[in-house]
Order: C-alpha cells, then structure tokens, then sequence
C-alpha cells in the first residue's frame, strides 16, 4: 500500500511512547471492521477532505435509519417538495429530485472511494446491506454499513462492481419509477460525482496504482460483458469550455 502524503500522520498516534502504524499500511494482515474504517476516513477528514467526515457509520450508531426502500417515498418526496418550492419562486420537481440525489452522491461517493483508494477496502454497498439515516431536512446524513473487505490485490471491476450494479442499478431503477428524473441524468449524476472525487484525491493525496485503476473505468465501455454506465460521463475539451459533463444536469 502506497504512503499517501498528509494522511500517514493523521493515522499515527503515540501511546506510551511507542508509534501506533496504521493497519491499512499492512494489507491483508487481519480482519478490519466496519468501526475501523468508518473511524480512519473521519481522521482523513482534515483539509480539503474535511466534508467527506461523518458519513460512514457503522451499526453501532444509535441513530434510527431507514432502508433503501423509503428512500424518495411519496412521503420523503412531499417532504423535499414542500422545502423546494419554499425556497424558488419556480419549483420543478425533476430538479429538486436531481438535486436531492446529487447531495445523496455527496455523502456517499466520497467516503466509498477513500476506503478503496487509500485503505484498500471495498464496502458492503450492496441495498440490502446498507441502512440511511436521514436529516431533519431530507437529506441522507450517514450510510450505515455493516461489512468490508481487504480488496488490495483485485483489479477495479470487481472493487466497484457492487457499488455499480447492486447499489446504483436498482437505486437508479427505483428513482425512475418513483420521479420523473431519466436514469440517463441519475448516471450522468453518478458519473459526474465519482469522476469529480477521483480528481480530489488525486490532487490530495497523489497519484496511485488504485486511483488509476478507478479513473480507468471512465474510459472504458464495457463492464466484464456489460455496458458500463459510467462510460465518459466527463470530458476534458480544449475549446476553452474544460471539463464538460456528457449529459447536462437539470
């Protein structure tokens, strides 16, 4: 595993004058917990990764969650509607519900591709095994998760597979028949979100083996036999226009 500069000290603590290293600078060496990791992304939370913090919990989290099943419900949508339409003179419930599912990705995505990218780990993301516990606002606040695995020595398509096909596809799928919001604009969302962190992480913490295997899913079209959908959802132009989202958000 890569040292990743600014995070090596923020791991490392004295304990009776001896250095504690960090597990995740061992791969592979024991079992990790969903606590473990939830704890070492909130002290990655410093910086420019300060936003990231509090959004893994594990289920030791006294909170009350839902299942992904309530998420964008009728009342959940009432709700979101209701705060929208208080706040813009012209209220369009397809862009509230895009917007409600680009703050979803802002909790999620982030804190998923850090425990990949930087500890080596791969989340139980799959619906059945998360819970979300929301805001006061309607926001997600945290993902309960209640299982990892070290992922150090698998290529990307297995790493992400779960996140893609068996959090996003039926999350994706249940949006569409719940709102008026495309799947096309739902991945594009997606897309957008994951390509955006990886070009965080690459500028805080620096380049690495994981990082680029995760930047190179967005290049390519197939998924292991599937059509990927996350495929150029980001292109960089040189027209002056930069970087440039294959399908425009609402």
């Amino acid at each position: 595993m890569q040292r990743h500069a600014g995070l090596l000290s923020s791991s490392e603590t004295h304990h009776h004058g001896t250095l504690r290293t960090p597990w995740w600078l061992f791969p592979g060496v024991r079992r990790v917990t969903p606590g473990e990791v939830c704890r070492e992304i909130d002290r990655f939370a410093v910086g420019d990764y300060r936003v990231f913090g509090g959004r893994l919990v594990d289920g030791q989290d006294p909170r009350a969650s839902i299942r992904a099943d309530d998420l964008l419900n009728a009342p959940m949508r009432k709700s979101i509607d209701r705060r929208f339409a208080q706040r813009f003179e012209v209220f369009d419930a397809r862009a509230a519900h895009s917007i409600w599912m680009k703050w979803y990705l802002n909790a999620f995505i982030p804190p998923t591709l850090l425990a990949d990218i930087l500890l080596g780990q791969s989340l139980a993301v799959e619906l059945r095994k998360v819970r979300f516990i929301i805001a006061d606002d309607g926001r997600v606040d945290a993902i309960k998760i209640d299982g990892t695995r070290d992922s150090s020595s698998e290529g990307p398509f297995r790493r992400y597979g779960p996140m893609v096909f068996d959090h996003f596809a039926p999350l994706i799928a249940m949006w569409c028949s719940r709102t008026e919001v495309t799947a096309r604009v739902f991945w594009s969302n997606v897309g957008n979100t994951f390509e955006a962190v990886l070009r965080r992480i690459e500028t805080v913490s620096g380049p690495s083996a994981r990082l680029s295997d995760a930047q190179r899913l967005l290049a390519t079209p197939d998924w292991l036999g599937k059509r990927n959908p996350l495929f150029d959802a980001v292109r960089y132009v040189s027209d002056g226009a930069g970087r440039r989202r294959r399908v425009r958000c609402l």
